[in-house]
């Protein structure tokens, strides 16, 4: 069943967007300036993680963060804040061979304060949960789930209307 949940992000601070939540996939379709034009954010709630195919310009790329979620409701519809955990991955084409970048950055913020060493933990749990998952030992990638949701030209599928669009995404 498809749910509407507004989604609260640091790319969009000003401006919640309307997304779509079916199961543990929540997906909205973002114009962010950064990107060669609309691209389909999917979250993976089970996983921790945020994926975009092709985004700043890229092309056959997919750029993986890894995130934690906070849920609530707003105006009585459900919410969902995602947090960076600033460890990411870069997933070459439709997998298998990624990188993991930006441990620095997760190191830096675990130093800072800005994460605590739970935190981090969670954030290094939930990335090798993903790549165990969806592109170690000839998992599926990109993940099953999102199938039926992605198109690699940007052509998506429509999502389900399940309420009237207050705001762009």
């Amino acid at each position: 069943m498809a749910v509407a949940v507004t989604v609260l992000h640091r790319h969009w601070p000003d401006a919640p967007a309307d997304g779509v939540r079916i199961g543990d996939v929540l997906m909205c379709d973002v114009d962010y300036p950064r990107h060669a034009g609309i691209r389909r954010y999917f979250w993976l709630l089970t996983y921790g993680v945020q994926l975009v195919y092709e985004p700043f310009g890229w092309a056959h790329d997919w750029y993986v963060d890894i995130v934690s979620f906070q849920r609530g409701r707003i105006d009585g519809i459900e919410s969902i804040t995602v947090h960076d955990r600033e460890l990411d991955v870069v997933v070459e084409g439709h997998g298998p061979t990624y990188r993991l970048i930006d441990m620095d950055e997760l190191a830096d913020a675990l130093e800072r304060g800005k994460l605590t060493p739970a935190e981090a933990a969670r954030a290094l749990r939930d990335a090798q949960g993903f790549l165990e998952a969806f592109l170690h030992r000839g998992a599926p990638f990109p993940p099953p789930q999102l199938e039926q949701w992605f198109d690699a030209g940007h052509d998506y599928p429509a999502l389900p209307d399940v309420r009237p669009r207050s705001r762009p995404c």
